[in-house]
Formats: C-alpha cells, structure tokens, sequence
C-alpha cells in the first residue's frame, strides 16, 4: 500500500525540506543556496570529509604534501572528478581535482593568446558585453597552482597534474576584433537571455557584427602546433606532469551519415585529430586518456553527443584516469616516461 503524500514528505530528510522552501523564496541554485552549500562544504573538508561536486573532488586539509589535478577544457573534462577517491586513498594527502570547463576560454589559440594578452583597457568592455568569464584574457593555465572559486576552506594546490582534451580545438569557432586582433569565443552568451529580448534588442548583434569578424575553426596542423607549445609552456613554467584526453570518434545515436553531402563530416574530423594527437605524444612524451576506446567499450547509446558522456562513462573514464596517474609516478612526484602511451 502506497503512503499518502502528507505521510511521504513527513519522511523526507529535513535538510531536503527546508532546500525545497528555500528553493521557493529566492530561487533554485541562486546565492543563498551556493553560500550554504559552500560553507557546508568547507566544514566537511575541515572534518577530514572529501567535498564531492560534479567540478570538483577535495579531501584532507593541510598545508603540506599537496597534490592537485587541475582539468581545463570542455565539458568532457569533468569526467576525470570521480578519481578523486582512489588517487586520495593512494596519495595520503591533502588532494583536490578541479574541473574548470569553460569550452570557449579553452581553444589553443585562446589559451596561448593569454600569454601575451591583450590591454585592460581594450577588452573590459568585451567582457562585459559579452559575458565571458572572469579571468577570460589571464594566463590561468600557465600559473604553478590553483584555487577554486567561490569554494572555501580549500586552499590553493599545485598543479601537480594537467589534463586536458582536443574537444575545443575540435567544435569551437573564434572571433578575432577587426581593430585590435584578439580573439574571442563568445560561447551561448545569447542564450541566457529569452527570445523576445534578444529579438526586441538587435544592438547586440550589430555591435559584435561591427567589431569582430569569423575565423573559423582550427586546423589539425593548426591545433597541433598550438598544443605543442601549451604542453612546452606549461612544462618549462611549472614542469606539471600533462595528460591530453582524445574524443568519441563516431556521432552517439547516428546509424548512417550521408558523406556526399559534407566534405568534411564531424566524426572524419574527430578521428583526424586523435590520429593527430597520437604523433604529438609521441614526440612530446605524454600519456592520452583513449576516451574513444573507453566511450565505445562500454557504450555510446545513452549519450547526448561526443563529449557529454553518461555517468557510466564517466566511471569508467575516471577509473582509468585514476590509474594511468597511479602508473606514472606523478602521486609520487616521479612521473616516468609515457611515450605516446594511449590508454
């Protein structure tokens, strides 16, 4: 016999009940909601708790003995959190993974554009307009260490570990200003807003018609290039042990593609860029995390697109992240050679 609902919700956990009312007075995952839960979390981490998000994994606070992945990419990046717990249990100390998926701020172009960036002055508006991100023109990718944002109690780590992903260089499409030469990726900024607005207000549209002009998407020559001097700076600036994660090659839930039609098909250029991606470990000496072989071994139907993988997926890329890492010696601050090692 099913419980009537009054009797149901008397069973609800409390703290699910007062989210609910919460949730009803200021909004669902507004201010109030972030605060609470961040002050929450940063008790747990002070207890010794691991702090679980779906950007982050945190345990074990302290100042020494640090060890930190930071994951700058896409969406696909997030998949490597859930190695949080084996690679804390193995590490022994104080460990943090932070995924910082911001897919237009992550293009090889756009990062290393960072490292000679343009003017205050030149982009503070752009910024604004567009609604990039904070730090969108810093060279975040090239300091020794992180934080994470709006996330306290956790402290700063250093990026013992860097993973990242082709996937941007793969779909994004960039803007360069048609006076000062930057380049921007301005992501769904429209999107944040309803039809009616957007339509009522043209401004914006004409502004950034006016100002910047399309430079398309990436070649792979163009991609590779660009990753070997990321790969390069980031060694030579804080000597972070890199991992490149590779992409699904085929389209989830497509059973036949009309190539007459494309001169280019999606799925072809993926799988030039992951063939591309296998030379350049080769050459730099750095591990690939197949997510192609993982993705298509336990199944691709579940999924919405190439780089948004189901939470199955993501548990077995991140077991396999976690043990590529165990296997390097990065743990242990001894990373061995990994020549063009795709696992």
């Amino acid at each position: 016999m099913t419980a009537p609902p009054a009797a149901e919700a008397r069973r609800r956990p409390l703290k699910r009940r007062v989210l609910k009312h919460v949730r009803k007075l200021v909004g669902e995952r507004g201010v109030v909601e972030s605060s609470s839960r961040n002050v929450r979390n940063a008790v747990k981490f002070r207890m010794g708790k691991p702090i679980q998000r779906t950007d982050l994994f945190a345990w074990r606070p302290g100042p020494g003995n640090r060890f930190g992945v930071y994951a700058f990419g896409g969406c696909d990046l997030g998949s490597v959190i859930g190695a949080g717990t084996a690679l804390g249990r193995r590490h022994g100390g104080a460990i943090c993974i932070g995924a910082f998926a911001n897919a237009p701020a992550t293009r090889s172009d756009i990062i290393l554009q960072t490292l000679d960036p343009p003017a205050t002055d030149l982009t503070s508006a752009v910024i604004e307009r567009l609604q990039l991100p904070d730090g969108y023109f810093e060279p975040r990718l090239f300091t020794p260490d992180f934080n994470v944002p709006g996330q306290l109690g956790v402290g700063r780590f250093p990026k013992s570990i860097i993973a990242m992903s082709v996937s941007s260089d793969i779909s994004r499409i960039a803007y360069r200003h048609r006076e000062h030469g930057f380049l921007v990726d301005p992501g769904g900024w429209w999107l944040s807003s309803s039809l009616d607005e957007v339509l009522s207000d043209l401004s914006m549209a004409k502004w950034f018609a006016s100002e910047f002009k399309k430079v398309g998407r990436l070649t792979v020559e163009e991609s590779m290039d660009n990753l070997e001097r990321i790969v390069t700076e980031v060694r030579n600036r804080h000597g972070a042990f890199v991992v490149m994660l590779n992409v699904l090659t085929v389209d989830p839930g497509r059973v036949a593609f009309d190539y007459s039609k494309s001169s280019a098909p999606n799925r072809a250029r993926r799988r030039s860029y992951n063939l591309a991606l296998t030379d350049l470990a080769r050459k730099l000496d750095f591990p690939i995390l197949d997510v192609d072989r993982i993705t298509k071994q336990h199944g691709i139907s579940g999924q919405a697109d190439f780089v948004h993988y189901t939470p199955q997926q993501k548990k077995w890329i991140s077991r396999e992240f976690a043990e590529l890492v165990i296997e390097s010696g990065a743990l242990e601050g001894r990373p061995t050679p990994q020549i063009a090692a795709v696992r």
